[in-house]
């Protein structure tokens, strides 16, 4: 897909300009669509955003607009299979697709770090980018100042061994490539049960019903979703809901689970399990923030003034800045990978 094929945004995701827009190389023939922004000074800091599943990078420019406003950097990217250049929606690749998510994280690292070698990096994962934010730290830890996790879980092994095997037969049955409403049902089934009678069949994600609409006005945001990816994505969760890996996480890294109270993904009981993990696991440098009554997008909530502060707010007191590390610089492919569970 070229530039000029590029899908249209909604108009509600416009906000804030970006400064900058990249195409990065991913060494495997893929292409990277990143979005930079930068304070009116030099950054103080640095924030990288990976963003949640079926939604795009540009659903962050209102966060960016008030990072830049307080002096950070803000980068994001789109995934594969998301945002408006994607060759195939809701899919990864054919083979190492969750491990393509990580090795492109670290392209988009990189490029911030080659510009701004000192500048403090924190790590912003939202949802399934906060999947991908805890493999990331799992292997290249080192180079994070700090780590946020929001509307992420600890999963139920037991639903989520199920569950891949489900997603296996099935991406066997029809072709990895190929959409599956039973997985989407299985997936996001249960989430707007607790907010019956709903609106939208959407109200799990903010109070806030503008912002409800904003998402399903948007050609780019939501499913259906594929087999293939239904398989990366369990199995990435099969991975790091491992104590052993988990533990790969450096143990002095500022760390911030935060997210809504009612968020169907997670909620009070699965991050304040997620949060238990870590502590076990010697995480010194943890803070959790449970918004009361907040849904799985806090940064689009009714209470989101409230939220971008505290984040920004705690960036700026728990992380300070770190040397990247001058490891790999020729290769954008990593070959790190977890421990497997």
């Amino acid at each position: 897909m070229t530039e000029a094929d590029a899908l249209p945004v909604a108009a509600d995701a416009a906000g804030e300009e970006w400064t900058e827009s990249t195409t990065l190389d991913a060494g495997d023939g893929h292409r990277i669509h990143a979005y930079v922004s930068l304070p009116a000074g030099e950054p103080r800091g640095g924030i990288q955003i990976v963003h949640g599943l079926g939604e795009h990078a540009h659903r962050y420019r209102r966060f960016a607009g008030a990072a830049a406003a307080r002096g950070f950097l803000l980068v994001v990217h789109d995934h594969r299979g998301h945002g408006g250049h994607r060759e195939q929606a809701a899919y990864f690749g054919d083979r190492n697709g969750w491990q393509s998510l990580v090795d492109d994280t670290l392209t988009v690292h990189r490029f911030v770090r080659e510009r701004y070698p000192e500048l403090p990096i924190t790590l912003l994962g939202h949802s399934m980018g906060s999947f991908v934010a805890q493999s990331f730290a799992m292997l290249y830890g080192d180079r994070l100042a700090g780590l946020i996790l929001s509307a992420s879980t600890w999963p139920n092994r037991v639903e989520l061994v199920l569950g891949h095997l489900l997603a296996r037969l099935e991406a066997w049955r029809i072709g990895r490539r190929r959409e599956s409403a039973m997985l989407d049902r299985l997936g996001f089934g249960n989430h707007n049960r607790r907010f019956e009678p709903a609106r939208t069949d959407h109200d799990w994600l903010s109070r806030d019903e503008s912002e409800v609409d904003a998402y399903l006005g948007d050609p780019l945001c939501g499913g259906p979703y594929t087999a293939g990816l239904w398989v990366d994505l369990t199995g990435a969760l099969l991975n790091i809901s491992s104590d052993d890996n988990v533990m790969r996480v450096p143990s002095d890294l500022p760390i911030l689970i935060t997210g809504g109270a009612d968020d169907p993904v997670g909620g009070e009981k699965r991050l304040g399990d997620l949060a238990l993990h870590y502590a076990q696991t010697h995480h010194a440098r943890l803070k959790v923030k449970i918004y009361p009554e907040g849904r799985h997008e806090m940064l689009n909530e009714i209470n989101r003034d409230e939220v971008t502060a505290d984040w920004l707010d705690w960036i700026e007191t728990s992380t300070k800045a770190k040397k990247a590390p001058l490891d790999e610089r020729g290769s954008s492919r990593s070959g790190r990978s977890l421990n497997r569970v």
